[in-house]
């Protein structure tokens, strides 16, 4: 999604938790941020979105023009291997302006995994074919992603996709855009291009299987030097990519014939459904931008050419979902050593109507993993509440591919709390102990929201936890009432 983790800036960025953006977009858990943009969950029920993730980019008008049009047509782009953007436009915080721009929530990025280990060479060549046919598809429109790297190489379920908010037209400048390192005329060459493109493909792949940042040409008229060390099957490869002139590069398309995989030609158009869009305001200054509902217009893009699908890549996808296992079951440890540490804090029961109620998300200035009391009549300490196993009329198994099946290694537990009414089907359901994987908890949270419990003589709503143990022989489940 564009956006690489920083401790401190994300410190900073977590205020905005809670707070919606033009009265639709609940801003929930940070799940990261850079020096110039953060990126939330988030979800829309109204705009008929999923869980999705919204970025926030702090603006002016210059930027606004610069970024709006890239997303926009950015926003038109339907490709299996091309994360997609849902909506975009202007807003204020605290009377400050950004822009923001509503995505797909990625499960996992390639940059996650690399902070454990490095791909193997295996695993490195199920990744290439999904990220050299994105490439093929925007560079056969004149488009570049413009800021490929690890953190821009994501999981969406059992797909690889690139992320789409950098896509620019070939040619445009930007203080962040890719350069290459050719000797031109001037001395370099400046503004998006493909070669810059390839370039960076050659990094991520070195950095994929090394851990290390690719090395720097010393003089730009002199190849890059791969070390020793260096894998001999994606040494040719590397090192073609990292060529300092863009004519002693190889295009994506012939790296793409390389692989055995088709050509964007070869097959079948995909259906293009209209995006869901917004545009920036035409306010006379940058502090008042707004959004402006509009629909893309078909006549700004070419013909939408035929799209490749690929099979899923198992094995690296089987690896990073191993790799959510993992920080699972490290982070349910180190929650457990503080439940016992601490009081936990008060459940509520919300109202129907209450936004939290309506969207599972705290608002603002409410830390993660407690909830604000709507009543002290509601609320009840859970250390003190009476639990029991409680039986369901109607269970549903969350339904695990058997390729994340094959990655969990012992036991991952994820507890979802669910608001029953009195005819017992499930009204709102929220992670109770969320955790870094954010599969298995969103195929666990669709589950439970399916759940029917026996019907109740009182017209309260009931307060029900939901436990989830997913292994490699199954998952089982059980239902916990806290009266």
């Amino acid at each position: 999604m564009s956006v690489e983790s920083s401790e401190f800036s994300t410190e900073e960025w977590t205020r905005w938790q809670g707070h919606v953006i033009n009265g639709v977009f609940r801003l929930g858990r940070c799940l990261g941020s850079s020096d110039h943009s953060g990126v939330f969950l988030t979800k829309a029920a109204q705009r008929g979105l999923p869980e999705v993730a919204i970025k926030l980019v702090p603006a002016d008008r210059a930027l606004a023009e610069l970024l709006l049009p890239r997303w926009k047509r950015a926003g038109t782009l339907v490709h299996p291997h091309l994360l997609r953007i849902f909506e975009w436009g202007g807003c204020q915080l605290d009377g400050s302006p950004y822009l923001y721009v509503v995505m797909e929530y990625a499960d996992q990025t390639l940059a996650q995994l690399l902070l454990h280990r490095a791909l193997t060479d295996e695993e490195a060549r199920e990744m290439l074919p999904p990220v050299l046919e994105a490439l093929a598809f925007l560079h056969g429109r004149n488009l570049v992603q413009g800021n490929l790297k690890p953190a821009n190489i994501l999981v969406v379920g059992d797909q690889l996709k690139l992320a789409s908010d950098t896509i620019r037209r070939v040619g445009d400048e930007d203080e962040t855009s890719s350069r290459t390192a050719c000797a031109t005329a001037e001395g370099r060459q400046t503004g998006a291009s493909i070669a810059a493109d390839v370039r960076a493909l050659g990094m991520s792949l070195f950095e994929a299987l090394t851990r290390r940042a690719a090395p720097r040409l010393r003089d730009p008229r002199e190849p890059v030097v791969l070390p020793a060390d260096f894998s001999p099957a994606f040494r040719d490869f590397v090192a073609r990519c990292l060529s300092p002139c863009p004519q002693d590069q190889p295009s994506v398309t012939d790296l793409l014939g390389r692989t055995g995989q088709p050509t964007a030609e070869e097959s079948p158009a995909p259906v293009q459904p209209a995006p869901l869009v917004v545009r920036e305001s035409r306010a006379a200054d940058s502090a008042s931008l707004r959004p402006v509902p509009a629909q893309a217009s078909a006549a700004e893009e070419p013909p939408v050419p035929a799209a490749v699908r690929f099979p899923a890549p198992r094995a690296l996808l089987a690896t990073m979902l191993w790799m959510v296992g993992v920080l699972a079951l490290v982070w349910a440890g180190s929650r457990l050593i503080s439940r016992r540490q601490a009081p936990l804090p008060p459940v509520t029961i919300q109202a129907p109507g209450s936004p939290l109620a309506a969207t599972g998300l705290a608002p603002s200035g409410v830390t993660p993993g407690s909830v604000p009391a709507a009543a002290p009549a509601t609320t009840k300490p859970l250390r003190n509440a009476a639990v029991a196993t409680f039986s369901a009329l109607h269970e549903v198994t969350p339904d695990v591919s058997p390729g994340a099946r094959r990655t969990i290694r012992g036991h991952i537990n994820v507890w979802i709390r669910v608001t029953v009414d009195q005819k017992g089907s499930v009204s709102d359901a929220i992670a109770d102990r969320p955790g870094p994987s954010g599969y298995f908890e969103r195929i666990a949270m669709e589950a439970a929201r399916k759940w029917t419990f026996p019907p109740a003589d009182s017209p309260s709503r009931r307060l029900i936890q939901i436990r989830f143990d997913f292994s490699r022989d199954g998952t089982t489940q059980r239902a916990v009432a806290v009266h």
